[in-house]
């Protein structure tokens, strides 16, 4: 299993691969140190092919992070699977989820 976060321009990432227990916190890590000079981000998962409830886990955190930086945060083209937990947990309030048609990622 493998999983990527990639910087795609100014304040925008890629993240690829699958979300689970075993790739997260290597995101996490990665996500710490590449968000950080910010004010806005907006990351992208329309690569994830896999994820669990530790992919959902790992984009409240983001977002925790985000707030403690005063930074904003947006996700864009969540997978279905993901939306399906986020709704299960009464998530959908909290994650920042942007149109997907107009944050289309090159």
């Amino acid at each position: 299993m493998t999983a990527s976060l990639e910087p795609v321009g100014e304040g925008r990432f890629k993240v690829a691969g699958e979300l689970s227990f075993a790739t997260v916190n290597t995101l996490w890590q990665q996500g710490a140190q590449l968000f950080a000079p910010h004010s806005a981000l907006l990351v992208d998962l329309q690569g994830v092919t896999r994820a669990d409830s530790a992919g959902v886990a790992l984009l409240v955190e983001w977002l925790r992070q985000a707030r403690l930086r005063s930074q904003i945060l947006q996700f864009a083209h969540i997978p279905p699977q993901m939306r399906s937990i986020i709704a299960i947990a009464d998530l959908d309030r909290v994650l920042p989820v942007c149109s997907d048609i107009v944050t289309d990622i090159q």
